[in-house]
């Protein structure tokens, strides 16, 4: 019985990868669970900010279901930081890249 359980624990974690339209940040970010969509311009100092949207079908969030500006995935330390426009420096702060590292504008 046991390594059937593991067999479905590790094929769970798999289908979970942290892509652009599939992806998580509670448990996997560290100190960013909050999942969001960025719609940065290169050189600008501002950045638009948005909660993700739920994709039911994967179970994760999904960057690719909303305004096609929105398609850069974010974790932040608090819901606050997903809401309207922010600075870079504070997104830089706040904030994570889908994989843990840091934002690389």
């Amino acid at each position: 019985m046991l390594p059937i359980l593991m067999v479905f624990l590790i094929q769970g974690a798999a289908a979970y990868t942290n892509t652009l339209n599939n992806f998580g940040c509670k448990d996997r970010v560290t100190n960013y669970p909050e999942a969001g969509c960025a719609a940065w311009t290169p050189g600008s100092s501002t950045v638009d900010m948005m909660v993700a949207a739920w994709n039911n079908d994967l179970q994760a969030y999904d960057c690719s279901q909303v305004d096609p500006r929105f398609r850069r995935g974010t974790c932040c330390s608090d819901p606050f930081y997903l809401r309207y426009q922010k600075s870079v420096n504070v997104w830089k702060e706040h904030c994570r890249e889908i994989d843990g590292s840091g934002i690389k504008p």
